[in-house]
């Protein structure tokens, strides 16, 4: 039996928690899986994973060798690139996670014109509000707001992005111009359904934050649906500069308590150790940083 194979298998099984994910994975029965995971077992003289009827678990020494496992297939993936990078163009594939409003706005358009540039990599991204299970569903890089939860993956900040509170004019001349951000609490804040967005409704009165409570009647779990709200006159939206420019310049949504700043929002690139070394990744990393310098360069 393949032993390369069977570390692969083996790692997979360890990340999806259990040899039917895997099977289904890669095609294979589950007993097929399991003779892998055996044959590993054999080779190391000890058990790798501790099964019952209702849980998979690594034992210290399948802990210890799944480690390994994982720089041994990172160290054989980048030394694969880095030499058909110097015969070929890039190749291979980047699965990667981000949230809706980032990912649509900001993120694809970046990434479509980055896979036209190295037309043989094969970029697979999802977008989902929902913090990603990056062992579960194999993710390589995930676009986040905060490195919580995911500090077993290497994180580097990309940029920060500002916010922007802002109404339609009609909707200010029906309710009012609100002058202060305690003014908040009378007007319609339409509001995410993800937990933390609530967060992010603070302002900066001359250094110290003001945070309104404020209350919507109408919520929704896209930044884009609340903006189209917005521009329907609905209510207050707080929204990310990128996704309201063009709104602000034709004066189809009024910037509010300009005086109040938000504070801005960081956006984190994290990947697995396991490709830090990898062709794909460096270009990706590379490419995406001089995306941003000229979009922010451009504000």
């Amino acid at each position: 039996m393949d032993r390369l194979t069977s570390i692969e298998i083996f790692v997979r099984a360890v990340e999806l928690g259990s040899f039917a994910a895997v099977a289904e994975e890669r095609g294979i029965s589950a007993q097929m899986v399991g003779k892998h995971v055996r044959g590993l077992e054999a080779d190391v003289g000890a058990t790798l994973l501790a099964k019952s009827t209702r849980f998979q678990a690594l034992t210290a020494a399948g802990e210890q060798y799944y480690n390994r496992c994982i720089t041994i297939l990172a160290e054989l993936k980048a030394a694969q690139e880095d030499i058909y990078k110097h015969l070929n163009e890039p190749c291979g594939r980047i699965k990667m996670a981000c949230s809706v409003n980032v990912g649509i706005s900001a993120l694809a358009p970046v990434l479509a014109r980055f896979q036209m540039l190295y037309p043989k990599l094969e970029i697979d991204l999802t977008l989902d509000n929902n913090p990603p299970d990056v062992k579960k569903e194999g993710y390589d890089v995930i676009f986040r707001d905060r490195v919580e939860g995911y500090e077993y993956l290497v994180a580097t900040k990309l940029c920060s992005y500002p916010m922007v509170l802002c109404a339609t004019p009609a909707y200010i001349a029906r309710a009012g111009m609100p002058r202060h951000p305690d003014d908040l609490v009378q007007h319609q804040c339409l509001q995410s359904q993800y937990p933390l967005a609530s967060q992010h409704w603070r302002f900066n009165e001359k250094g110290r934050f003001i945070t309104p409570r404020v209350a919507s009647t109408l919520t929704m779990n896209s930044g884009q649906a609340l903006l189209a709200a917005a521009l329907e006159g609905a209510g207050i939206t707080l929204q990310p500069m990128f996704q309201v420019a063009k709104a602000l310049e034709t004066g189809e949504l009024q910037a509010l308590l300009t005086a109040y700043p938000v504070p801005e929002v960081d956006l984190y690139m994290m990947y697995k150790p396991s490709i830090r070394n990898t062709a794909r990744l460096t270009l990706l990393l590379d490419y995406l940083r001089e995306a941003i310098q000229e979009a922010q360069s451009g504000r």
